[in-house]
């Protein structure tokens, strides 16, 4: 009887064990997940602020208040249209890098580049039709490029879509983000023909007719 109660103890203390350490793996893994997203944010929030290092204290103070949009009293309550046309100094500055991972185990640059459903045409028509030019900047007529960096994981899904760089402001970089967040599947960038996760980033272009 002896020997039966304390088979019983151990296997119950057993149990609780296994237990614990479930749920600390569990924990452990969201909080791997969320330091992943944090890390992510951190290396454009260090990149924007690189940035705004190296611009004269004017430019810093437009900065801060409301981003380097600068107001154009000319086509204040213009028509604001969205273009997305090629960045070459983006272009040539992915091509220049080497493939390297980093420790969330996204690619910097892959030999397949994550792409938009049916192509460029497609990403474009998407983006005008889901983005709205703020009527912040419509009001102060304000034009700009915002570059969003997003990930794309090896199913095609996009997540922390952020500014890189400085941001425009009066909403402008509010919008482009928000469009982005929409967006349905990409294809997923490749290497040696796998699916990876890599980044993208994206330039959208604000004008004012």
């Amino acid at each position: 009887m002896k020997q039966s109660k304390i088979l019983h103890s151990l296997t119950s203390l057993t149990s609780v064990a296994f237990l614990s350490i479930g749920i600390l793996s569990c924990s452990q893994g969201k909080k791997s997940e969320q330091a992943s997203a944090d890390s992510i944010q951190a290396k454009i929030t260090a990149d924007s602020v690189s940035l705004l290092q190296n611009m004269s204290d004017s430019q810093k103070k437009t900065s801060y208040i409301a981003g380097v949009g600068k107001s154009n009293p000319s086509k204040i309550h213009g028509k604001g249209v969205v273009i997305l046309q090629p960045n070459t100094a983006i272009d040539e500055q992915y091509n220049a890098m080497t493939i390297e991972m980093d420790k969330q185990g996204i690619y910097n640059k892959t030999e397949i580049r994550p792409s938009y459903p049916g192509g460029q045409k497609a990403l474009a028509k998407f983006v005008q039709d889901n983005i709205v030019y703020p009527e912040d900047a419509l009001g102060n007529g304000v034009e700009g490029e915002v570059q969003v960096i997003f990930a794309v994981d090896e199913t095609g899904k996009i997540y922390t879509p952020a500014i890189k760089g400085a941001k425009t402001g009066y909403g402008l970089d509010e919008a482009a983000t928000t469009v982005v967040n929409k967006m349905p599947k990409w294809n997923p960038g490749k290497i040696k023909g796998v699916n990876v996760k890599s980044y993208y980033t994206l330039p959208i272009s604000f004008k004012i007719e």
